[in-house]
C-alpha cells in the first residue's frame, strides 16, 4: 500500500476564498500524518498572460491531485496536500499556459513532517517566461534554482501568508527574520564564533564586511542598523545605519550585502582589536514599524588585508 493513502478526502485546492475538492480514491492507513500547503503567487495576470494553469501533485511517485484551471482561475492560489504519512516525497508542477504556449513551469519538491502542517510558497514571475529548468530544479529570478526544500525549514502554514504585500517580494506575509552574515559582493552565512577577515578600508580605518538575509521586511525604505560590542574589551565600535534596497534572493528571501562596518577608532588601534571576539548585531526596521535583529559573536582576525 503506497504510504501516500493516509488521507481519505483527497488534496484540497482553495482558489481566491473558494473551496474546491479534488478527489482521488484513498483508503485510510491510520496513523500520525502531515501535510503541506503550496501557496501560489503570480506576477501574470490570470485570464490575459496565463488562460490555464495545469497542476499536478505527486507524493512518492504517485499522482494525488491532476487539475487543469482555466475560467476559475485566481491568485492567491492553496494546493493543500491533505493528510499524509511523514517522510515520503511530496512534490507540484505548475503548468502557465497562454492558449497552446507553456509560458512557464515551476515546480516544488518537499518532505511531508509529522505532525507539521507546512507552507511552501511559490511565485510565478515575468523573469520565469520561456526559461527551462532541468529536472528538480525551477526557475526564480530568471535562473534555475534547486526545487526543494525540506520540510523542517518550511513555516508553518498561517491564513496570513495570503495578506502578504504582493508588490514587495520582501515582505510576502509572516513574522520577519533577519539572520546576520558576511560578504562584500553577495550573503554568505556566519557561524558562532566564526573568524572574520579584517580589511583596511580606502581611507585608512579597519573593518569586517557583514550581510544579512531577511524576510517579511519592505524591500525599499528600511533602515537597517549595524552594531557591535568587544566581549574581553570594554569597546562598542561606533555603530552605523543606513538606508538601502534589499536584492531578492531564493525562498521568498531577501538579502543586503557590502555593509561596511569599522572596528577601530583613535582610542582603539586595530593592533589592539586583532583576534578579538566581538558580538556582531545587525537590527532591520521597516516603514511599517515591523522590525527583527540578529546577533553573532565573531573572532576577527589575527591579521589585515
Amino acid at each position: 500500500m503506497a504510504r501516500r493513502r493516509a488521507a481519505a478526502a483527497g488534496a484540497r485546492v482553495v482558489v481566491g476564498g473558494s473551496l474546491w475538492l479534488a478527489a482521488f480514491a484513498a483508503a485510510s492507513c491510520g496513523g500520525a500524518e502531515g501535510s503541506v500547503v503550496f501557496g501560489v503567487k503570480s506576477e501574470l495576470d490570470a485570464g490575459s498572460d496565463i488562460t490555464s494553469l495545469a497542476v499536478r501533485m505527486e507524493f512518492d511517485g504517485e499522482a494525488i491531485l491532476e487539475r487543469t484551471f482555466t475560467e476559475d482561475l485566481a491568485f492567491p492560489l492553496e494546493l493543500d496536500s491533505g493528510a499524509l504519512e511523514p517522510g515520503g516525497t511530496l512534490s507540484v508542477t505548475l503548468s502557465a499556459m497562454q492558449g497552446e504556449r507553456v509560458l512557464l513551469t515551476k515546480s516544488a519538491i518537499t518532505d511531508v513532517v509529522d505532525g507539521k502542517r507546512s507552507l511552501y510558497r511559490l511565485s510565478l514571475e515575468t523573469d520565469c517566461v520561456d526559461v527551462t529548468c532541468s529536472e528538480s530544479t525551477t526557475c526564480t529570478d530568471g535562473e534555475c534554482v534547486s526545487a526543494t526544500q525540506s520540510g523542517s525549514s518550511l513555516p508553518d502554514y498561517f491564513e496570513g501568508w495570503v495578506g502578504g504585500n504582493a508588490t514587495d517580494r520582501c515582505k510576502p506575509g509572516g513574522p520577519p527574520e533577519v539572520v546576520l552574515g558576511e560578504g562584500q559582493a553577495d550573503y554568505l552565512a556566519v557561524d558562532e564564533g566564526q573568524v572574520l577577515q579584517v580589511e583596511q578600508g580606502p581611507q585608512g580605518g579597519y573593518h569586517v564586511w557583514v550581510a544579512a538575509r531577511l524576510k517579511n521586511l519592505r524591500q525599499g525604505g528600511s533602515i537597517t542598523e549595524v552594531s557591535g560590542s568587544f566581549v574581553d574589551i570594554d569597546y562598542d565600535p561606533a555603530p552605523f545605519s543606513i538606508v538601502f534596497s534589499f536584492d531578492p534572493d531564493e525562498g521568498d528571501y531577501c538579502k543586503i550585502f557590502g555593509l561596511r562596518f569599522r572596528l577601530d577608532d583613535e582610542a582603539h588601534p586595530i593592533e589592539t582589536l586583532l583576534g578579538e571576539r566581538l558580538d556582531l548585531r545587525i537590527k532591520i526596521t521597516d516603514s511599517d514599524g515591523d522590525s527583527e535583529s540578529d546577533t553573532v559573536r565573531v573572532t576577527l582576525s589575527d591579521d589585515f588585508i
